[in-house]
């Protein structure tokens, strides 16, 4: 046996009996046929032709979106969760300083830049912006949830 051992003859004979990985399995989305092409967008349905495609594209656009917005909700957590543990900015300490330095209680009612918010906490401006998108966020999901629990009278005094 050229692999020189037991194991390895057997690991070949359960190998064979798999399904190959090579051979596409993937669907059109559109005429069913074999096909390679993933849409770059969402990276969730292929297509056999640019023509499929684009045939489809009026139907798969709204999906292809929330796919889009979704993972681009993910990676931006996940970008944010990051910077957090990176300058430990989840201590009590430094969560406190952002607070204040975010509304203001240190005096200041001006809107703060990500390039002062980066020279405050030592870090690249980019990961302040990516910082301060993630806390934009929050605060439009606490203002939308207050004006959705006013609108339907949940808190109305």
């Amino acid at each position: 046996d050229r692999f020189g051992t037991r194991e390895s003859l057997t690991h070949r004979k359960k190998c064979k009996k798999m399904p190959s990985t090579t051979a596409t399995t993937n669907k059109c989305n559109l005429c069913g046929k074999d096909a390679t092409k993933l849409c770059s967008r969402c990276k969730t349905v292929y297509y056999c032709s640019v023509e499929c495609q684009k045939q489809n594209w009026k139907l798969h656009k709204p999906v292809c979106n929330d796919a889009f917005q979704a993972d681009q909700y993910t990676l931006h957590k996940k970008s944010f969760d990051q910077i957090v543990k990176k300058y430990g900015l989840d201590s009590e300490e430094k969560s406190s300083a952002i607070a204040d330095f975010l509304t203001g209680s240190s005096g200041d009612s001006k809107a703060v830049s990500p390039a002062d918010f980066a020279e405050k906490f030592g870090m690249p401006v980019e990961e302040a912006v990516v910082f301060l998108e993630w806390i934009k966020v929050g605060v439009k999901f606490k203002q939308e949830s207050a004006e959705a629990a006013k609108k339907s009278g949940i808190g109305a005094r």
